[in-house]
């Protein structure tokens, strides 16, 4: 008899154990709204394309109820054109795309969005005052907060 009962407890532990472990699968759908906030400045002077840039979720994300990607988590953005100021009033740009965010399960979302900004030209007061004239940088400072998509539906496994 003890070792019927000693069988049984170890079959139910180790089946309570499996249900606890057990991760369920949720799409995040496409669209899914994900708000992000820039964590370093980006200057059309430093910039260079390809150049990586940090971004991180400002709020949870859920989906039925459950978080997939956590307030603070990080999202990867990157330079996608950096264009200097220069001379004859020529004004700098700076374009940059977000790529994907990091869920609960350590997926790669996948995601869309870019921010620009672009400094203005002095064009026609360097050809008559002086040709070194250059136009403004522009600047994407710290802490700018935008909205990236879901580019497409992606499974997460939560627990």
């Amino acid at each position: 008899m003890p070792k019927v009962f000693l069988s049984i407890s170890f079959g139910i532990f180790f089946l309570q154990l499996a249900v606890y472990s057990y991760a369920a699968e949720v799409i995040v759908k496409a669209g899914t709204p994900i708000p992000v906030r820039l964590e370093q400045t980006i200057s059309s002077e430093a910039a260079t394309a390809g150049q990586t840039v940090s971004f991180t979720v400002t709020r949870d994300v859920t989906v039925d109820d459950a978080v997939v990607i956590k307030a603070g988590s990080e999202v990867i953005g990157e330079i996608s054109y950096a264009q200097k100021t220069g001379s004859l009033g020529k004004e700098g740009k700076v374009h940059l795309v977000i790529r994907y965010a990091t869920a609960v399960d350590n997926t790669r979302v996948p995601l869309r969005a870019s921010l620009s900004q672009e400094g203005s030209e002095q064009v026609a007061l360097s050809w008559l005052v002086c040709p070194f004239i250059t136009g403004t940088s522009s600047m994407i400072p710290s802490g700018t907060e935008t909205k990236a998509y879901v580019d497409y539906d992606t499974k997460i496994r939560i627990q």
